[in-house]
């Protein structure tokens, strides 16, 4: 018998149907091919079906060619995203790149389906709103890939979560200071381009809709319905998809914060229960003060040829001073260095942050009275953990009555920091912990103008010069004020970060530069502590020049505050140990992501 397909009706739109299927799960394949990776290649069901989206959805609007151009478009735009990695010579896996093709097909059958509902509307004046609407929601979902395209564009790198978590550090004025080190006009051009991008595609979207399908209404919006289901389905199922995986990523690390404050009571019902946490040594007054931004590179007592740290230099030719110079940050953000520097949490082991208890709380349990003192600001979105950690502390000031993220103004210099150390007669054994707003952007306003004293042919890293001078100089007078103490133990100086000022990065993660991760860190001991712990002092000594992270503050200030019964500190993380073995092959900055190579 010889069949006719042309008598059976539907049977050469279904080869067709079939064909198209076909086509899109070869393309499919072959983005997956396209990129250099031995990982396997996948097959999900989303892609099915997609693939029987697509087919549906072109029967029903006859193969129409503007149909099937805005489509290829939409979701090339969208698919490009996941492309980036490579230009920056990142690894990209298969499954990141078919999540991304099937997320450009759902949304762009999603959006259309979406402009058909409303294009149904009768009243005239809701339709156009409702068109509107979906137009805003079509150009806010392919902007946020362009986004992406145009971070590369202007800075050359890939937009993470990094850099998405700066955001929440970020405020007026110290955007205002990274502007004016970056290319306007490229920004310009830049930003004006993503527009025009989106803007042709929301028209050339808006021209396919005229087209009438072939189906009756009741065929229409049965189809609408469940390619809305199926697309909301599939772009649900795509988490591997690059922006995707990097809101996903903030998302997580902004929950893990706020557990850290809503396990605090937890962390402290702990701490009680641990009988044997007390003080093993003379205990006596120990003052951690944290820089900020502070780059060791631009510091004289470091080698930088500006007499920049003129008191620091002149106190490391003291025996009581050990100047160490190999110590790195764990991270280029405030936030993420210390919520693990003053916690037991580290690159090294696998305490969740929640978990973890603070070095404020430790050393309050262990019998310290704790002092917070601080020249940053008390709460805004970027510091809500370290104000957290803070809160433990019995005594606190916060010079910076500014809240929010407007600008990083400060009320006062951080010399009044100094003003503000309590009378501690009455205090046999106390922690004092002072943040500085130290180096940070924009470094022309950290100090007086009498502190203006470098001029030369580049104004930022003059204003970053003079800021590090400045801060020489209120360490210089904390050390004054804290050692005229009868118990006085020791000072500990360390940054949270250092900055990238020479090629004006600052502490961008996306950016990084040893540059960013490179930081100073001193201890200066009074003579009683060196007679006492005269081993602690002679192992610091030999370590002077260990590779170092400041993740590990914590085990080296509960070592050296001579609290007895910290069961995570171990003796290979431990600068006081003799059986400290972190190397340059070992040590991690950007929270164990990126390896110490220089």
């Amino acid at each position: 018998m010889v069949f006719r397909f042309h008598r059976y009706g539907r049977c050469n739109e279904i080869i067709k149907g079939i064909a198209s299927a076909v086509v899109y799960l070869l393309c499919y394949g072959v983005c997956q091919w396209m990129v250099p990776d031995l990982s396997p290649y996948r097959f999900y069901d989303s892609a099915a079906i997609c693939a029987l989206l697509v087919a549906g959805n072109l029967t029903a609007w006859q193969y129409d060619k503007k149909w099937v151009r805005t489509m290829i478009l939409y979701n090339g735009i969208v698919l490009s995203a996941a492309f980036i990695p490579l230009l920056s010579g990142q690894r990209i896996l298969h499954e990141e790149i078919a999540h991304a093709f099937v997320m450009g097909t759902a949304a762009f059958l999603t959006i259309f389906s979406l402009r058909i509902m409303a294009g149904q509307l009768r009243f005239s004046h809701l339709r156009r709103f409702c068109l509107g609407t979906v137009y805003l929601l079509g150009a806010v979902f392919l902007l946020i890939p362009l986004l992406f395209w145009g971070y590369y564009v202007v800075s050359g790198r890939v937009l993470s979560s990094a850099i998405v978590l700066t955001l929440f550090q970020t405020n007026g004025s110290e955007a205002m200071s990274y502007l004016k080190d970056q290319n306007i006009f490229l920004w310009c051009v830049t930003g004006t381009m993503l527009l025009s991008v989106v803007s042709a595609m929301m028209y050339i979207l808006h021209d396919a809709g005229r087209k009438q399908s072939r189906y009756p209404l009741w065929g229409q919006l049965l189809l609408v319905l469940v390619t809305l289901a199926a697309g909301f389905c599939v772009m649900e199922q795509s988490s591997s998809y690059l922006p995707v995986r990097i809101m996903d990523e903030t998302e997580n690390v902004l929950q893990e914060y706020q557990k850290y404050g809503q396990a605090k009571a937890v962390r402290q019902e702990r701490l009680q229960s641990l009988q044997n946490l007390r003080i093993s040594s003379s205990g006596g007054i120990f003052v951690l003060v944290i820089g900020e931004s502070e780059n060791r590179d631009h510091m004289q007592a470091y080698g930088y040829d500006r007499p920049d740290t003129p008191w620091l230099l002149q106190q490391t030719e003291k025996t009581n001073t050990i100047l160490f110079t190999h110590a790195y940050s764990n991270h280029s953000l405030t936030v993420p260095v210390l919520t693990y520097a003053l916690s037991e949490k580290n690159q090294y082991n696998n305490i969740s942050l929640e978990d973890a208890c603070s070095l404020m709380e430790v050393a309050k349990a262990a019998g310290y009275d704790t002092v917070w003192l601080s020249n940053q600001r008390h709460y805004g979105a970027w510091d809500t953990p370290v104000a957290e950690i803070a809160s433990t502390a019995d005594y606190q000031v916060w010079l910076n009555e500014r809240n929010g993220t407007e600008d990083c103004r400060t009320n006062y210099f951080d010399e009044v920091l100094a003003d503000t150390i309590p009378n501690l007669e009455d205090s046999s054994n106390a922690l004092i912990v002072i943040h500085l707003m130290g180096c940070h952007g924009s470094y022309g306003d950290r100090y007086p103008t009498k502190w203006n004293v470098f001029h030369g042919e580049n104004e930022r890293i003059d204003q970053y010069d003079n800021a590090v001078g400045y801060t020489d100089y209120v360490l210089q007078k904390i050390y004054d004020r804290i050692k005229a103490e009868p118990r006085f133990k020791g000072l500990v100086y360390v940054s949270d970060h250092g900055e990238e000022v020479d090629l004006g990065y600052f502490h961008e993660a996306t950016k990084f530069t040893y540059a960013m991760s490179h930081i100073p860190f001193v201890m200066i001991f009074s003579d009683t502590f060196i007679q006492e712990y005269p081993k602690i002092v002679d192992t610091l000594r030999n370590h002077r020049d260990a590779y170092w992270t400041n993740d590990l503050l914590y085990d080296v200030m509960t070592s050296l505050m001579g609290i007895d019964g910290v069961s995570t500190v171990m003796p290979d993380l431990d600068l006081t140990s003799d059986g400290y073995s972190l190397d340059r092959g070992t040590i991690r900055t950007l929270h164990g992501t990126k390896k110490i190579e220089e």
